[in-house]
């Protein structure tokens, strides 16, 4: 694919046409440009991001000024033709306010005047211009324009600063030839990794307080969550629920009760009984008369006294009254015993009955549960499994998080040993790319060694590493840019991953000294030339001047430089033919 016109539909625009090989365009600045008035005093950047911008890029910011708004930008390019037939041309269209959609006329897939949603349009140059296969997701069609018309000059390998280095490499090895399939899994690998370091760091600062790195820990827990589980499971197997649990709890405490009232009365009685027996027993002593007759002599005796015979004749009536009483009274006494013995028989007896009942209401009550009981019983086993089923899902994530690093690994290893295999069979054309860039670089520098380094880095990441020997300055880095890119789209064409075209804004020659700049634009238009590809560069006409000096004639820039020049001298001279912003 060439580029043959870029326009706009501003009629101030000032339409840039193209040829193949080396294309120039020169801006010519005025001693006033060099304060920086303005961001588009001549246009030389807004050209190459145009250019992204038609070939699926975002819109710059810059881009959105209210100036813009009704601007259509167009390009015409060449296709190939199918079957080797004529080349194609097509028209390629996009406005500033409907971003979304592109217009196509020409294309051989697409039909005319059917405008394009930006991601089928994206889809249509994966697949046709670079042939990305349809089952990888990197590398993308525009990582692989922004290698290709770079607006980012800070690494040679990146195509804008936010890139990865997994995306890198699976963008570069696409351009050498070597399988997207397999070096784009090392981004599988770096989203697994990053994960395992999320989580990682969101236990460790707390963030996902009930997962644990503890094993051993969590295994304890979960041992002891298990047996206590089971241990009630086996108890909830074994109870026999008692609906009627309650009243049979009321029934035991009703009986016991009553025997405790009998065990009171029953003790009050045999201290009765023990007074009854006791009293008894003084008056059998006491109620023999001639005693007391004999006992009533001896007193008058020891007082010298001789005791009538009326006394003892009265004594004798009183005695027998006496005795008449204390008979009666011992019967009543015998009798209250007898009854006293009778109700701690019938105590006695009330009891072992009570007792009897109470015994079996017991042994209900061992044998059965309350529902309740067992209701409450079983919500507590249910929440025993409930925490050892969590701490099995802990377990299983600790066991997961720690087995990530191992996977990774594993994963990364055979990853290793995938790019390996795959540079090994794709050797011959990578030394092909290896050996142009050192011959660029001896072309370039007669002081200095170039080396093209690529390999299969310790995280399975394709590593494609410029390198000039001596001090990495800024030029210097910008020559390896220069050099990558230049073997990475020739490699590409050779593969057919990528369209006929290169495009360097002036930006990555500022830093270049001039002679090594003349250099480069020889080799550009000379392997431009020979491999079929397009070429364009922008640059400021007094630089061109001076790098065309310390050429020393060897380099001629003038059949490379478009008949449309920029220049900041007045508000009409940019590309826009006006300035905004």
């Amino acid at each position: 694919m060439f580029l043959s016109e870029l326009s706009a539909s501003d009629r101030r625009f000032k339409t840039l046409s193209f040829h193949p090989g080396l294309n120039i365009l020169l801006a010519d600045r005025t001693a006033a440009s060099e304060h920086g008035e303005t961001r588009n005093s001549s246009g030389k950047t807004s050209f190459v991001k145009i250019l992204r911008y038609l070939l699926g890029g975002d819109l710059p910011p810059e881009f959105k000024a209210t100036e813009l708004s009704e601007h259509r930008f167009t390009a015409r390019v060449v296709l190939p033709g199918h079957n080797h037939g004529d080349a194609e041309e097509v028209s390629i269209a996009r406005t500033v306010s409907a971003s979304n959609k592109v217009e196509l006329s020409g294309w051989p897939e697409v039909e005319t005047n059917n405008p394009l949603r930006l991601d089928d349009w994206k889809d249509l140059l994966s697949r046709s211009v670079f042939h990305i296969p349809g089952d990888v997701t990197r590398p993308t069609n525009g990582q692989l324009w922004a290698q290709l018309i770079r607006t980012y000059f800070g690494n040679p390998i990146k195509g804008h600063h936010a890139e990865s280095d997994w995306e890198s490499g699976v963008k570069l090895g696409f351009m050498l030839g070597l399988s997207p399939e397999i070096l784009s899994r090392a981004g599988d690998l770096d989203r697994l990794d990053k994960q395992r370091k999320a989580i990682r760091k969101a236990i460790q600062e707390g963030a996902l307080a009930h997962l644990s790195l503890d094993e051993s820990s969590l295994r304890a827990q979960l041992a002891t969550a298990r047996r206590q589980r089971d241990r009630m499971r086996d108890d909830l197997r074994a109870f026999k629920v008692d609906e009627r649990y309650a009243d049979h709890q009321r029934e035991a405490d009703r009986l016991s009760g009553a025997i405790r009232l009998l065990n009171d009365e029953g003790l009050s009685l045999q201290r009765r009984v023990r007074e009854l027996e006791e009293t008894l027993q003084d008056e059998v002593t006491s109620t023999a008369s001639d005693d007391l007759t004999a006992r009533l002599g001896r007193v008058y005796a020891e007082i010298g006294l001789v005791l009538p015979d009326t006394v003892t004749r009265r004594y004798e009536d009183v005695a027998a009254f006496h005795e008449s009483v204390v008979r009666n009274r011992r019967l009543f006494l015998e009798q209250e015993l007898i009854a006293v013995r009778s109700r701690l028989t019938t105590i006695d007896q009330e009891r072992r009955r009570l007792d009897q009942q109470r015994s079996q209401v017991m042994q209900l009550l061992s044998e059965t549960v309350a529902l309740d009981t067992f209701l409450s019983a079983q919500r507590d086993l249910a929440q025993r499994e409930a925490d050892a089923a969590d701490l099995e899902r802990r377990l299983d994530a600790a066991q997961s998080i720690s087995m990530i690093s191992d996977t990774i690994k594993l994963k990364t290893a055979q990853l290793v040993a995938a790019i390996r295999a795959e540079m090994h069979e794709r050797e011959e054309q990578l030394y092909e790319s290896i050996s142009l860039f050192g011959e660029l670089g001896a072309e370039i520098y007669t002081d200095r060694e170039a080396s093209l380094l690529v390999s299969a880095g310790p995280k399975g990441i394709l590593a494609v590493e410029p390198q000039i020997s001596g001090d990495a300055s800024s030029g210097v880095r910008s020559v390896e840019t220069f050099m990558l890119d230049i073997v990475c789209t020739i490699s590409a064409i050779k593969a057919q991953r990528a369209p006929r075209i290169l495009v360097h804004d002036s930006h990555l020659f500022d830093a270049i000294d001039g002679r090594q700049v003349a250099s480069c634009l020889h080799i550009g238009a000379r392997l431009a030339e020979k491999y079929g590809f397009q070429y364009i560069v922008t640059l400021n006409s007094d630089f061109l001047a001076s790098v065309e000096l310390q050429s020393n004639g060897t380099f001629d820039p003038r059949p490379y430089v478009l008949d449309s020049r920029l220049t900041d001298e007045s508000e009409t001279g940019g590309l826009f033919g006006f300035r905004f912003g």
